[in-house]
């Protein structure tokens, strides 16, 4: 009760209503009471828009101070980035282009290569065709040429021809009633030869190299050779060879050891023109004409030996 009786005395004494009293006597307490509410709101209002101006030049300050560097930054960052994206996708393009061009060069190059690997296939095969046609015209000029090995050096004296005629019928004896005709005859030049080693003993004798006027004089000598094999001269084997030109010469030294392997197992065998081995096994003949063939014959043949 004290409190209310306080609060209607400050109301009495409230210098608002002592006015509108001293004014106007006959207002009311009503209107009165209106009036000071009216008097409040208003006061409200002004607070509120004056606080709502605070707020607002607060928050705008923030937004200068903090926000809009950090978004300035951000908006420096993205245009730097852009421009970087900009950047690269210009250099993309270029290396598309780039790569493009290294393409199509690369496809022309592949091209120019494919006909390239045709020439040369067709040249090699043209080379080979040359080669071929060349070492059978070398093939035919020696013909009627032959290789004797095993003669010591000196053994001929200076008259090469005249000691070969004068001894081929003593090794050969099918020989002693056949006129040997001999163009030319020498001994094969090489490297290795020098005139210390030529008269040594212990030195391989260089081949001596013959040329028969008649190709059956060729054909009867070696037949004879083989007939009479070993062909011997003081103690020292003889050997006849035809002469080839290096390419079939190669070709035909390739079966050497494989020969050698098949003779040992008892078989006959025996080296055709230009380079094919013939083998007789079991009464038929097998002809090998590579290296390979004959060994192949061999792994054949081994187990049945064994």
């Amino acid at each position: 009760m004290p409190q209310h009786t306080d609060s209607r005395k400050e109301g009495e004494h409230s210098p608002i209503k002592k006015k509108f009293k001293e004014s106007a006597p006959s207002i009311s307490k009503a209107d009165l009471d209106s009036a000071i509410l009216a008097g409040v709101k208003q006061a409200l209002a002004e607070q509120r828009a004056e606080l709502n101006s605070i707020v607002t030049a607060a928050v705008k300050a923030a937004l200068d101070d903090v926000l809009l560097p950090q978004i300035s930054d951000l908006r420096m960052q993205l245009k730097n980035t852009s421009d970087t994206i900009t950047t690269t996708t210009n250099q993309v393009e270029g290396l598309e282009r780039s790569v493009q061009r290294l393409q199509s060069r690369c496809d022309s190059t592949q091209s120019a290569a494919r006909h390239d690997r045709d020439q040369v296939n067709a040249m090699r095969l043209k080379l080979d065709e040359l080669s071929a046609k060349l070492s059978e015209m070398e093939d035919r000029s020696r013909r009627s040429n032959l290789r004797l090995i095993g003669l010591k050096e000196g053994q001929e004296g200076d008259d090469c021809i005249g000691f070969l005629k004068a001894n081929l019928p003593i090794w050969i004896p099918s020989l002693a009633d056949r006129d040997i005709k001999i163009e030319r005859a020498h001994r094969l030049y090489t490297d290795k030869a020098t005139s210390n080693n030529a008269q040594s003993n212990t030195a391989r004798p260089r081949t001596i190299i013959f040329k028969l006027l008649d190709y059956t004089d060729r054909q009867a000598i070696l037949s004879g050779a083989r007939a009479v094999y070993p062909v011997k001269h003081r103690g020292d084997t003889l050997h006849f060879f035809p002469d080839f030109s290096a390419d079939i010469t190669r070709k035909r030294k390739a079966f050497t050891d494989v020969r050698k392997r098949i003779e040992a197992l008892g078989i006959q065998t025996f080296l055709l023109f230009p380079a094919t081995l013939k083998i007789t096994y079991r009464g038929r003949q097998i002809y090998c004409r590579s290296q390979l063939d004959a060994e192949h014959f061999v792994q054949s043949l081994t187990p049945r030996v064994h």
